[in-house]
């Protein structure tokens, strides 16, 4: 059966974790092709870049203005009446609203509807029981089926009585792949720990700060975009004389991959998370791995019966943190298991072609 199918998804514009998933979908569907496939793409890309700790003034201006465009755009390809299928990627928060909106187009239309949620916060809705979690509701209600990326809020949608929730994960860029095999001899660096990702202190990076303090001999590298005011502010939290630490901004995407590979181990101390793609390149660059169980991270790094994959602590916790990587960095046993693990986990389960079919599965099952 060939199923056509509109992606409607962030694509160019301001980068994000969703419009990096839209390139690798993209770019392997123009490469590979499908006899039972065709794929078109309304771009919902922003021209800002949107947080959830923007005023909310800003967001829904900036919201105003980027999607005014959008919904023209929307509107004018499911009106050629080319499409069976509406494939529609959502942050949550206030773009639900965005959400049921382009739901109901589509709908009138004909069109079968997918809803994608990126983001890992859904069970902390569902206990709150706010607004956003009833427009959530909304959303799934008006969608064919409801995609989730992690277990929990799988769980908790399925337990809600809600109906046509699919689990999937997030693939593996193959550019990735491709670079960790290009310098597959890469030597490891003693007690290097590396942080990669925007440097903001929802990531833990002050915890992970004091957590390094007093581990002897430790080098702590972050690598990722930085605002003066957090590099300024990092610099007072360790000292101006700290040989121990340095902030090296941005990195061109391979140079990050090779820092990886070169990395005695791998700290990512978020608060919260949906899908990290710097856990997944983290695992094909062979890191052994510390982070937090929240979002797909648990699922990611889940012991599966044949050894361990990586060490969980609690976020926010400076002490279970600083003891998880002093153990790390002197168990060298420990750190190779968990980097012969995580290799193959990411080519096995996260590779973009198992997850092509999963994702063709559910298209399909929408028509069929």
């Amino acid at each position: 059966m060939n199923v056509r199918v509109l992606l409607v998804a962030p694509y160019g514009g301001v980068p994000g974790g969703i419009s990096r998933w839209t390139s690798h979908i993209v770019d392997y569907y123009k490469k590979h092709g499908h006899n039972d496939c065709r794929l078109g793409l309304v771009a919902m890309g922003r021209s800002t870049f949107v947080n959830i700790n923007m005023p909310v003034w800003r967001r829904l201006w900036s919201a105003w203005i980027d999607y005014r465009a959008i919904f023209r755009n929307l509107n004018a390809e499911i009106g050629k009446g080319q499409y069976d299928v509406m494939h529609l990627t959502s942050s949550g928060s206030l773009s639900l609203f965005k959400d049921i909106a382009m739901l109901k187009m589509a709908r009138r239309k004909g069109l079968k509807c997918v809803i994608h949620f990126h983001f890992g916060r859904i069970p902390e809705l569902a206990k709150q029981n706010n607004w956003e979690w009833k427009l959530l509701k909304r959303v799934v209600n008006l969608s064919d089926r409801a995609i989730v990326i992690d277990r929990a809020s799988y769980d908790v949608l399925v337990s809600s009585g809600l109906q046509g929730i699919e689990l999937l994960d997030n693939p593996i860029a193959p550019q990735v792949v491709k670079v960790v095999g290009e310098n597959h001899d890469v030597t490891r660096e003693d007690r290097v720990v590396l942080f990669t990702g925007h440097v903001v202190r929802t990531k833990g990076v002050f915890e992970l700060l004091r957590a390094c303090a007093s581990i002897e001999g430790v080098q702590l590298k972050l690598v990722g975009h930085i605002t003066p005011e957090m590099r300024e502010e990092s610099e007072r939290e360790v000292g101006a004389d700290a040989s121990w630490y340095k902030a090296y901004g941005e990195m061109p995407y391979t140079d990050v991959i090779k820092e990886m590979q070169k990395c005695d181990i791998f700290v990512l101390p978020t608060y919260t998370e949906g899908f990290p793609n710097v856990i997944l390149e983290s695992m094909a660059a062979g890191c052994a791995i510390i982070s937090t169980p929240v979002g797909a991270i648990p699922q990611m790094l889940e012991d599966d019966g044949d050894g361990k994959y990586g060490l969980l602590v609690e976020p926010r916790n400076v002490q279970q943190l600083h003891d998880a990587i002093e153990h790390l960095l002197n168990d060298e046993a420990l750190k190779q298991e968990m980097r012969q693990n995580v290799q193959r986990r990411v080519n096995e389960r996260y590779n973009i072609d198992v997850v092509w079919s999963k994702m063709l599965k559910i298209w399909k099952s929408c028509v069929g």
